[in-house]
């Protein structure tokens, strides 16, 4: 019974089990106190009880969903590559769109991605510790495979298509996102300033991919060659 002095409790849940918009909810409230918590104090330093604290849930909570802290990272690191991954398959299915436009977009994207502030937070942190937790390097280069798929598709079909020449494209994904955000330089030095900088810095990234991936003209013999049909 509420009487004015005992006033109602606000923000508590109703007891039973939650919706399954409160269920989203809850995740996300813990998800983003756990990737808070590995930025600012490492991935040694935090504690399941920490992250719960912080997101006001029980610790149980945490654990009906993760068994430990290597599983609960690996998902805030999914969470990321999701993110990233969604970014670039919206690029790349353009309609219409020329193999430059659609590079120059990706290159950008890639660059802002891997540089956002968090992302890059979390790079640095996977690097930083490595050596200790092998596995979460595992689990980042295993997002990085996934996040470049779109990219891996895009310059497939490109291939097929003879508007570029990349028969590995697998290969070639990986080294575009690699010149898009510079390998390890903004991993210790300042990013890009803005967006006119980094129009400069894809454009010479994609100025220089598409001198080897542009297929080669044929000749006149090669062509004709090519469209005449063969008889056994």
């Amino acid at each position: 019974m509420v009487t004015p002095e005992t006033p109602p409790e606000v923000g508590r849940r109703p007891r039973g089990r939650p919706s399954p918009a409160q269920a989203a909810a809850l995740r996300e409230s813990f998800l983003s106190a756990a990737l808070a918590s590995f930025l600012s104090k490492g991935y040694a330093a935090t504690s399941i009880e920490a992250i719960a604290r912080e997101a006001g849930v029980a610790k149980i909570t945490i654990y009906r969903q993760f068994e430990s802290k290597e599983a609960l990272f690996h998902q805030v690191v999914h969470r990321a590559v999701d993110h990233a991954r969604d970014v670039m398959q919206a690029v790349v299915v353009q309609p219409d769109a020329d193999e430059r436009t659609v590079l120059l977009d990706l290159v950008e994207r890639m660059y802002l991605g891997a540089t956002e502030p968090d992302t890059l937070a979390l790079l640095r942190l996977v690097i930083a510790e490595a050596v200790r937790f092998p596995e979460l390097a595992k689990t980042l280069y295993a997002g990085n495979s996934y996040v470049l798929a779109p990219v891996v598709e895009y310059l497939a079909s490109a291939h097929r298509a003879g508007k570029l020449h990349v028969p590995s494209p697998e290969l070639a994904a990986v080294q575009l996102s690699t010149l898009a955000f510079g390998g390890v330089r903004f991993f210790i030095s300042r990013p890009l300033a803005g967006p006119e900088e980094r129009a400069h810095w894809a454009e010479g990234v994609v100025d220089l991919v598409l001198r080897g991936w542009t297929p080669a003209p044929m000749t006149e013999t090669a062509a004709t060659t090519a469209a005449t049909p063969h008889t056994a």
